[in-house]
């Protein structure tokens, strides 16, 4: 008897275990729903983030099943951006930008194989295209005898944009390869933001870009920057280089 009230016992709790997992795995990592109308996306902005003032959309851009970029034009306008994100069985707003300037979406910070640079210019500052560079500054140390040389790194990615002003670049292969190998060598903090720091005590690593119109000269972008935002993900700010930050290979 007793040893059937012990079975009884052990299959209840099982049943709550599975139950329990079931309902995790539902609230958590189920089947996207559909993803609001416009109208509401607008509505919902606006309600958390009033700055914003988000007066139409330009598109809804799918970057995978569970996020989603939302390129938008304000009363004022403002060409912005807004993140969005599948989380706990709802589409959150992780984040909303009354500029469009450049940014990296970082959506697990652990897998750069995830990273994203999103961007919506504004038309006035007439960006024809624009390279964006991921570099490391040369640099030599010394400790203890050992003196270690480390090499320039330049890699650059031309992205046009002459058909929108809004658009979304998966981190090439070969970006997120160096940064991964970075993260293997035990460089814990390169999630904390590539901005700030690559490398233990070291700045000299890090992702920009320069707009060009045209005419291929340096574009004016001074109605896509500087402006508000409000953020609840993993989103960097990258720099705007100068021309002179950038080596040209030398023609023999």
């Amino acid at each position: 008897m007793l040893n059937k009230r012990l079975v009884s016992i052990g299959l209840v709790g099982v049943v709550i275990v599975l139950a329990a997992a079931a309902w995790f795995y539902w609230f958590n990592f189920s089947k996207p729903s559909s993803f609001p109308a416009n109208g509401q996306l607008i509505e919902r902005m606006n309600k958390v983030f009033p700055t914003a003032a988000v007066k139409s959309i330009k598109d809804i851009v799918h970057v995978d099943k569970r996020h989603v970029f939302v390129p938008f034009v304000s009363e004022e306008g403002r060409y912005g951006v807004s993140y969005w994100a599948w989380k706990k069985h709802n589409w959150k707003l992780v984040h909303i930008d009354n500029t469009g300037e450049p940014l990296l979406w970082k959506i697990n910070s652990n897998d750069p194989s995830t990273y994203y640079l999103l961007w919506n210019s504004h038309p006035d500052d007439k960006v024809s295209y624009i390279k964006f560079y991921f570099i490391r500054d040369r640099g030599f140390q010394g400790f203890d005898g050992i003196e270690t040389y480390d090499p320039r790194i330049q890699l650059e990615k031309k992205v046009t944009l002459t058909d929108r002003s809004y658009g979304v670049l998966r981190l090439p292969v070969e970006w997120s390869a160096i940064v991964k190998s970075l993260q293997q060598a035990g460089n814990q903090n390169i999630s904390d933001g590539l901005i700030n720091s690559l490398l233990p005590n070291n700045n000299d690593l890090f992702f920009g870009y320069i707009p060009f119109d045209k005419s291929d000269k340096v574009a004016g972008i001074k109605n896509s920057v500087n402006g508000s935002s409000y953020t609840n993900g993993d989103i960097d700010y990258i720099r705007i280089l100068n021309k002179s930050e950038i080596e040209e290979p030398l023609i023999q």
